[in-house]
């Protein structure tokens, strides 16, 4: 059973040549060949010199890839993924295997995305505590940020503090 989606809708026109495709979706001609040699896109057409020819609906076919590498699927995992939708009996079954695969990776996505923020809120309050020590002289050691004497506007954060201990004794 193919797992390639049609490239040509009926009264569409393949008329992006393999470069073409690659310029405007700003890939190399060498990533649309693995993509067709891995089962993931297809040409619509060749010429009679054997040139590829792909329709507009090409473009979403690789930005669908795109997406999916962003969420982690290896290329592998992509032809599994349109394998499984392949051998599903009846679009419901095809549709519930898609589901399923969106909702592990958008469950995946939003705990990324809370550990971001997580992250962000400690870069943000590092900075503004690291801006107070522009006020030191320009003659003072690093050991000494141990024990700082200038005002700070909020609690130092914990990517500050740790720069400074634990480390064995040594500076950073």
């Amino acid at each position: 059973m193919s797992t390639l989606l049609p490239i040509i809708e009926p009264g569409s026109e393949a008329t992006l040549r393999i470069g073409d495709l690659a310029k405007r979706a700003g890939k190399s001609t060498r990533a649309v060949r693995l993509y067709e040699e891995k089962g993931l896109l297809g040409p619509a057409l060749r010429t009679e010199g054997g040139h590829r020819l792909y329709a507009d609906d090409a473009l979403q076919r690789l930005s669908w890839i795109d997406k999916l590498q962003l969420l982690g699927l290896s290329l592998s995992d992509i032809k599994a993924f349109l394998d499984d939708l392949a051998a599903a009996h009846a679009a419901p079954e095809a549709m519930e295997r898609a589901r399923d695969l969106f909702e592990t990776k958008l469950a995946e996505v939003r705990t990324q995305i809370a550990t971001l923020r997580s992250i962000e809120a400690e870069l943000s309050k590092g900075v503004e505590y690291l801006e107070a020590c522009d006020g030191c002289a320009p003659t003072t050691e690093v050991t000494a940020c141990k024990s700082c004497g200038q005002p700070h506007p909020v609690e130092p954060p914990h990517l500050v503090v740790a720069m400074h201990g634990g480390g064995e004794g040594r500076s950073p």
